[in-house]
């Protein structure tokens, strides 16, 4: 049932924004800047929240440790070419 609500919410939203835009009384070039401006301020916020939520949730490694799991699993992949499979 909540999930049922909230696409009814978007699509209310989505359906309220188009009209919106469809009625507003400024020339479409304008119209298209500000949703343009808008979109993008929304493409960074969204970006740096999922940054936050990646250094919350990830598990941070050093350089080195990096370098020594790429190259084990490189080690691995070399090992099962000459195994064939």
């Amino acid at each position: 049932m909540k999930g049922r609500s909230f696409f009814s919410l978007l699509t209310g939203l989505a359906a309220g924004a188009a009209l919106g835009l469809l009625l507003a009384p400024e020339k479409g070039s304008e119209t298209r800047k500000k949703v343009r401006a808008k979109l993008d301020e929304w493409e960074k916020a969204f970006a740096e929240e999922e940054e936050e939520d990646e250094e919350e949730d990830g598990v941070p490694i050093s350089e080195e440790e990096a370098d020594e799991i790429l190259g084990a699993c490189q080690n691995r992949e070399k090992d099962l070419e000459e195994a064939g499979e």
